[in-house]
């Protein structure tokens, strides 16, 4: 024995480890021998067993919190601000005072364009519904520009006589002629206008009066709405979200002034990824999470799909996604429009299904399988697969529950002997 120590320490250093070496590659050898006597002929697996569970589906996502029912006030001309009336918080009513804003020469154009209005609207008056007086005046103006035409037809035949005879110039007969074309159009002006107010005014005429008025019309309802727009009234009781300017600031066209809203409806927009978006369906229920409350779990649900993608660029890059929204069914105290939310939507909610590991399921051929051990040999079945979730396969048919299925077969063939080394847990999570 001391020899044998003593000649161990005299050996060199890299014959003392390679000699470890086989020996452990002998120690390993043996131990693979022992298993597989103790496993003879048969391949060694792991099973799992085929169980009835309530399967559910989700699709998660996150979104931002915001308000169903809202009215924001924007300036719409440059203009001063005059009074804000109102808080962040603050509860208001509708038909409420919220502000004013400096309204300018806004009201003499609104008094400009309500009097055009009255006068274009005379003017058609009058001519579906002439006055006896009205008629009477213009019959008379008829008579009058007749005369007047006769007298000039006269004087210029006298004037013609005299000019042939070469007693008067022919800058008079010029002058002459004159009168008589200036006489012919009144009596034919004065003759239309007498027409016009006893018939009506024709097609085209007509148009033209109506026209005059509903410009008029609209003038005066841009001035109305102009002016009204000074006056920032709540449409709809409420809370006050956010007031964005003070009395005495100079605004420019587009600036946001106050924003109120009914806290009691709020809804979720979010985006859902490409590949989960095929599954959703409006009316599916969704659970709500929000960072700021950790203790509150709210409900919902799925109220739109958009039927297009967009593609949102954030720090990971880009992603397409769909716009979703999700309207708060339940009790929404505390989520505060603008806070960031986690989504979780139910897609598929079954009360009992036949799942099995997903590891269990197989392609081979075209077709879906899994192999059952029965009397220590594997068999293939060819199964019909239903949903697929991150832990489990529902089985349709071809399967029954408490079948013992392989986890993982790999290359394993129908008919090979098996020998099961550990059952893995059941597809309920017992063993």
């Amino acid at each position: 024995m001391q020899f044998l120590r003593q000649k161990w320490a005299k050996m060199p250093r890299k014959k003392l480890l390679a000699g470890v070496l086989i020996l452990g590659l002998v120690a390993s050898v043996a131990w693979a021998n022992v298993k597989r006597n103790a496993n003879p002929g048969g391949m060694p697996v792991t099973t799992a067993l085929a169980e009835m569970k309530p399967l559910q589906d989700n699709v998660f996502a996150t979104g931002r919190v915001r308000l169903v029912e809202k009215q924001e006030f924007y300036s719409y001309e440059e203009t001063t601000v005059k009074e804000i009336n109102v808080n962040p918080g603050d509860v208001v009513h509708k038909g409420q005072v919220l502000g004013l804003l400096d309204a300018g020469d806004l009201e003499d154009k609104l008094s400009n364009a309500r009097a055009n209005y009255a006068v274009q609207q005379s003017n058609l008056e009058s001519a579906l519904n002439p006055r006896a007086e009205e008629i009477a005046q213009l019959r008379a103006d008829y008579n009058k520009a007749g005369a007047d035409y006769r007298n000039a037809q006269k004087k210029y035949q006298r004037t013609k006589q005299l000019y042939d005879q070469a007693a008067v110039s022919a800058q008079e007969l010029e002058t002459a002629e004159l009168e008589l074309i200036a006489g012919e159009t009144a009596y034919k002006n004065a003759e239309a206008r007498l027409k016009i107010k006893e018939s009506g005014p024709t097609g085209p005429e007509l148009a033209s009066l109506k026209a005059q008025v509903e410009q008029a019309r609209i003038q005066t309802e841009l001035a109305q709405r102009q002016l009204a727009r000074t006056t920032l009234t709540a449409e709809m009781d409420g809370v006050v979200i956010a007031v964005e300017v003070a009395a005495g600031d100079h605004i420019n066209p587009g600036t946001r002034l106050v924003t109120i809203g009914n806290t009691d409806k709020v809804e979720v927009t979010a985006g859902v990824s490409e590949a989960d978006s095929g599954r959703l369906k409006t009316g599916q229920p969704v659970k709500v999470a929000a960072a700021a409350l950790p203790d509150r779990e709210y409900t919902g649900v799925l109220h739109s799909v958009s039927p297009g993608a967009l593609v949102e660029t954030g720090n990971q890059g880009s992603q397409i996604e769909v716009p979703v929204i999700v309207r708060i069914t339940g009790d929404s105290a505390g989520l505060r429009p603008g806070y960031t939310v986690d989504l979780a939507i139910t897609t598929v909610d079954l009360e009992e299904a036949l799942v099995v590991p997903y590891e269990a399921v197989v392609e081979k051929d075209g077709q879906r399988k899994v192999y059952v051990v029965e009397n220590g040999f594997a068999k293939g079945k060819t199964v019909e697969t239903g949903l697929d979730i991150e832990l489990y396969t529902e089985i349709k048919s071809g399967l029954r529950e408490g079948e013992t299925v392989v986890v993982s077969p790999g290359a394993l063939m129908d008919g090979a002997r098996v020998s099961v080394l550990n059952n893995a847990p059941g597809a309920g999570g017992t063993s």
